[in-house]
This record gives structure tokens, sequence and C-alpha cells, in this order.
């Protein structure tokens, strides 16, 4: 519960920061800024919970001359939205540049106990000002909402794309910091080395477009590494530094780097050795437990479900073309009320036989990289479609 509780509040939060923002909007919206000023990216470390684990990006505008200090969020969504779960689970949720108070996205941050970097941008006065005009346009009620995408247009490629744009001097980035030919797949998996079945659940959503190879600009959807490439970004034509190293604003806990159990693999596994002892003795004794497969084909099923609604009914690009729905088929939850039709049995089951040990043999060398946790749910399957479809044949026979 207490999780559910700081999920909610981080919504009313992220929901209240757009209502915040309208006072502050007629404060700086005809503001010039002076020469004290200073524009900073902020990179904020990831959080404990799902919707924070990859971290955040945010701008943050300072005039001491003006007493100015404000954040521009690309992160902020309107929980009041009537069709937000909707909206949400469909990947038509518009997110909204939101603006607030430092302080109070400082204490944000400090309640759930993260680090917070500030890396100050080399950019002249009339630069920041051209930056703080153009951040205002889109604050603008018309302007502030966007359609979020994961992986190419999130709260930290708006960031990267607005200074890019609107700053006229060019930026060159240099990426030999980053690791090379990495797949937005893999670029996430750092994050999620100590939630294992958080990993597994995003791993078995994330479709074939998930495994393309990300190029050095698509790898700042995350912002860490937005981060690293901002520190070696230069100015065309100069050896001057786009931005200033990074300090560190804010002191959070440091992340655990402690091997964790993989308990998805263990329970899979001893969900395999279950159905291969099963399945023996039901060889042996001629019987076979129909309430087993059904209960497996009937679980399987339902995430073949899931799978199929992301991937053809929703908006979810990187959800797409989902190579797990071979295994995790649909059609297993209407099988799994139909194992006494002996015709269809037997068919079905050398169909996803043969699908099966395809898999099972290919599953490192297929273009989507598929969870190895799921593995001995396969091998589950494959022993238990031999056994129906060997005993469909016997009561043919007989």
């Amino acid at each position: 519960m207490a999780l559910i509780g700081r999920y909610i509040n981080k919504l009313f939060l992220s929901a209240s920061l757009s209502l915040i923002g309208i006072g502050l909007y007629a404060q700086i919206g005809s503001v010039a800024l002076t020469d004290s000023s200073r524009v900073s990216l902020l990179t904020c470390s990831p959080g404990e919970e799902l919707y924070s684990i990859f971290g955040h990006s945010a701008i943050r505008v300072t005039d001491p001359a003006l007493g100015l200090d404000i954040v521009f969020n690309y992160g902020t969504f309107d929980f009041n939205d009537p069709n937000f779960y909707t909206n949400f689970v469909t990947g038509k949720l518009n997110y909204i540049l939101s603006v607030s108070h430092f302080h109070n996205f400082y204490l944000g941050y400090a309640q759930e106990d993260r680090w917070i970097y500030e890396q100050k941008l080399n950019i002249d006065r009339m630069e920041r000002q051209k930056l703080l005009d153009s951040l205002l346009i889109n604050y603008l009620p018309e302007n502030r909402y966007y359609l979020y995408d994961f992986f190419y247009d999130n709260c930290a490629t708006r960031i990267r794309d607005i200074f890019v744009e609107v700053l006229p001097r060019k930026i060159d980035f240099h990426y030999d910091s980053l690791a090379p030919n990495q797949s937005f797949r893999q670029l996430l998996m750092p994050f999620l080395s100590q939630k294992l079945w958080a990993r597994l659940g995003i791993y078995l959503l994330l479709g074939f477009p998930s495994d393309k190879k990300a190029t050095p600009w698509e790898y700042m959807y995350l912002p860490d590494h937005m981060l690293t490439v901002f520190k070696f970004a230069q100015f065309e034509g100069s050896y001057n530094l786009f931005a200033q190293t990074p300090e560190v604003l804010l002191v959070g806990s440091s992340p655990k780097q402690s091997a964790a159990t993989n308990y998805p693999f263990v329970f899979s596994f001893l969900i395999l050795v279950v159905v291969v002892f099963v399945s023996f003795f039901n060889l042996k004794s001629s019987v076979t437990w129909l309430w087993l497969d059904r209960i497996l084909l009937t679980l399987v099923g339902l995430l073949g479900v899931l799978l199929a609604i992301m991937w053809f009914f929703t908006d979810h690009q990187s959800m797409a073309f989902n190579l797990n729905i071979l295994w995790a088929n649909p059609l297993h939850v209407a099988i799994a009320f139909l194992l006494s039709k002996r015709l269809l049995v037997w068919w079905y089951g050398l169909v996803n036989i043969f699908i099966l040990a395809i898999l099972a043999i290919a599953w490192s060398f297929l273009p989507q990289q598929l969870p190895w946790e799921m593995y001995p749910i396969v091998l589950a399957l494959l022993v238990r479609f031999a056994l129906l479809a060997l005993n469909a044949r016997r009561e043919k026979a007989a």
C-alpha cells in the first residue's frame, strides 16, 4: 500500500505542476533576462518505483537579479483527464510541458532520496533569452501537450531537440564515451539489473522494434546518456564546451550493486520440473491430467492476449511485432477448454510442437531478444503438447 500511495502522490504532483506554472507564467511571460542568468540541464537519477526507474531530465532557468529560479519539465501529465487510463493503456496519453519553482522540484526528489545533477550551459545572454522565449511559446496552452513516445519523444529528447533547434550556434556531439551498437532494449537493461520481475515484464512487452540498433543520437532518449553526451559536446568550429562539468545539487542514496537472485528464472524452472515429473507419471500410467494443461495453457494464453492487445490495439510502437506471441499464443486460452476434442488437439499439438521446437533451437538467434526466464516455460509447453498429441493418437488408434 505504501508503494501505491507514493505512486498516487507522484501522479498528483505531476498533475499539479501545470497549475503551479500558471502563476509562474504571469511572472516570467515577458521577462528580460540579465547577465546573471543561467540555463542548465538537470538530470535526476533513477528512482525505486517503476515509473521513475530510467531517470528524468528537465531545464532550469535562473536569474538571481530577478529572483527567478524555475524548472521546465516535459515529463508531467494530467491525472484528472477523464480518459487518463484509457489513453495511458492505448499509448495516446498526452504529456505536458509544466513549469515549477526549482525549490518544489528539488523537494520532490529529496523526498524520493534521488540525486540531481546540474550542467550549466555555456551560452550567452541572448541565447539564454532566445531559449527562454521558445520554452514559453512551448508552454502556451495550445502547445504544451505532446503525444509521448518512450523511445523517440520523451522528457529527454524534447530537451535535446529544443537546444539543437533554438540555439543559433550548431552543437557538435561526440559519442566516443558511449558503448557502440546497442539496441533500444539493451540500453534499458542496466537500469533493471536489481528489478528482475520488472525486467521480465518489460522484456515480454517490448517487441521487435526495440531490438533496432539505436544511433548515438537516439541513445539520448535516456537521461543518463544525454548527461554523458553533453559533457563532451562542443560548439561547431571551436573548442568551447556546450555544457559545464556536472555538479551535484542533491545527494541521494547509492544504487544497489549486489547480484540479484533471478527469481523469475527459478520460478519458471520449477514449473518445468513439475511438468516433466507429472508428464513422466502420466506417460507411465497412461493417465493424462488435463487440469494441469488447462492451467498452463490458460495462463500462457492470457499473456498472449495481453501481447496481442498491446500489438494490435494500441499506439505503443515499441510493442508491435512481438515474437513472444509465437509461444504465448492467445489461442491457448480457447484450446484449454477444448482438450476433449481429440482431432483438434492432435493437429493443434503438432503445429505447436513444431513452433516450440524451432523456438527452443533458435532462441539465441532470433531478430528479437526473447527472455531466457521464459525458456523453461517454452520447454514445459513442448513437453505437454507432445504428451497431448501422443494421447490423442493413442485414443484415435484405440
